[in-house]
């Protein structure tokens, strides 16, 4: 902006302060507008994305009832009547009910151990060694230089097509010999080794795991494993023929009623917000950020009335309040968890399609949630709408910053220029009072 440096000299004026207050007087209006415009239009950007972020918790919450994606309410337990036999899992695909199991036989991994030699700097000799897991075989080589036990242990263990064996070094007063091991257990991946540098005894064979699922047998060369039944996954611990436990797959309540608690909250939360936000404060003469938006007040028309659907084909339950699930006056849910325990309990395929079925209050929920939160939803559509008002703003203040650098430039030239006159007069009336001093 233009300046001044000496205005002021000849008036007696203090030209700069003039300036600066009239500048001042002229931009104030302008920016005030500005600064209004744009702390509005941030103020409901931020709105904006607490509105969204809330939907989008909503959304998640209602998919998690969904029947599509392995309802939380129709998570199933797995319950070993002796886990220090085995444990298992069940996921949706599994069937409740109780299974018999008896644990026969736990999977080994297969274990080769060398003659002894002297120590593990012992010479072994010179030429191949080769090694077989399984189907698969590799082999080292034992050259001069580098042909002691722990040479050959070390080749096995860095050997790039090393087909999943580890080699160990057992060592004692007597001596040491190399332990083979292999990395996987079951018959499928037993260890064995051709060449004439070292012979192995079987020091643990090879094993797979055995059970009886309701007296049908089923194996496995891992102590994890699946496919016995569907849905089941096992973890075997310990092995005692002739001990039968009852497994007990059945309806995981404690995960059902966080399932529906996590939802009902986050319908809360939106509701709440839509609330504050869309509401005019009487007493304090003020409204929310987002009073008048048609989307948000069409929102929580929405939310309100997929929550109060009836279904009666959901069987014996129609409506939310039937599982325990009211509602308020604002629109407010409240959970009974003792009346949706005795609704789990009572009929869970008919809380799971009220919830989450083709036709169900989450699934309309989701269904329109996810419409609002779209990248070509209202939401986001409304949020681009006020970036392009922020940057028309910016465009808006840069005009006003010119047109005020035009106007202090114009009006300093004007104070200077009188402040020359007005040094002008000074002189002449200097030099004509001293003329007429002399007559």
């Amino acid at each position: 902006m233009a300046s001044v440096t000496s205005a002021g000299l000849g008036s007696g004026l203090d030209v700069a302060s003039i300036v600066r207050q009239l500048v001042a007087a002229e931009r104030a209006p302008a920016d005030q507008r500005l600064a209004a415009a744009q702390s509005q239009a941030k103020t409901r950007i931020s709105a904006l994305a607490a509105f969204r972020s809330g939907l989008s918790n909503l959304k998640t919450a209602a998919e998690a009832l969904q029947a599509s994606a392995g309802s939380g309410l129709g998570a199933l337990t797995a319950t070993s009547g002796k886990p220090e036999l085995f444990t298992a899992t069940a996921s949706s695909k599994a069937v409740a009910g109780i299974y018999n199991i008896e644990v026969l036989s736990l999977a080994a991994a297969s274990k080769q151990a060398s003659q002894w030699f002297a120590s593990e700097a012992a010479s072994v000799g010179n030429g191949p060694v080769q090694i077989t897991v399984g189907s698969a075989s590799f082999s080292v080589t034992l050259e001069d230089g580098a042909n002691t036990l722990a040479d050959l242990r070390s080749k096995i263990n860095a050997a790039s097509d090393n087909t999943g064996v580890a080699a160990a070094i057992v060592s004692d007063g007597g001596g040491a010999r190399l332990l083979l091991t292999s990395r996987a257990t079951g018959t499928a991946n037993a260890v064995s080794v051709q060449g004439g540098l070292i012979t192995t005894t079987e020091v643990q064979p090879a094993a797979d795991a055995a059970i009886k699922l309701d007296g049908f047998s089923y194996t496995s060369s891992s102590n994890q494993f699946s496919g016995a039944l569907d849905g089941l996954s096992f973890n075997l611990v310990k092995a005692e023929p002739g001990t039968v436990t009852a497994l007990n797959v059945s309806l995981d309540q404690t995960s059902a009623i966080a399932a529906v608690q996590k939802f009902v909250a986050a319908y809360n939360s939106s509701n709440a917000f839509i609330l504050s936000q869309s509401r005019y404060d009487v007493t304090n003469k003020q409204g929310g950020t987002l009073l008048g938006d048609a989307t948000v007040r069409a929102a929580g028309q929405a939310l309100r009335a997929l929550v109060g659907n009836s279904n009666a084909e959901t069987g014996s339950y129609a409506t939310l309040s039937d599982i325990g699930i009211s509602s308020g006056t604002d629109g407010t849910l409240k959970l009974d968890t003792a009346a949706l325990t005795a609704a789990l309990n009572s009929d869970v395929t008919a809380v799971q399609r009220l919830l989450g079925g083709s036709n169900g209050i989450a699934t309309g929920l989701a269904s329109y949630t996810d419409g609002l939160l779209d990248d070509q939803g209202q939401i986001k559509a409304k949020t681009d709408g006020l970036n392009v008002t922020l940057t028309s703003i910016g465009k808006d203040q840069d005009a006003v910053n010119r047109r005020i650098e035009a106007y202090q430039a114009r009006i300093t030239a004007q104070f200077t220029a009188l402040d020359s006159l007005v040094a002008s007069m000074k002189t002449t009336s200097d030099y004509l009072t001293q003329q007429l001093s002399r007559l």
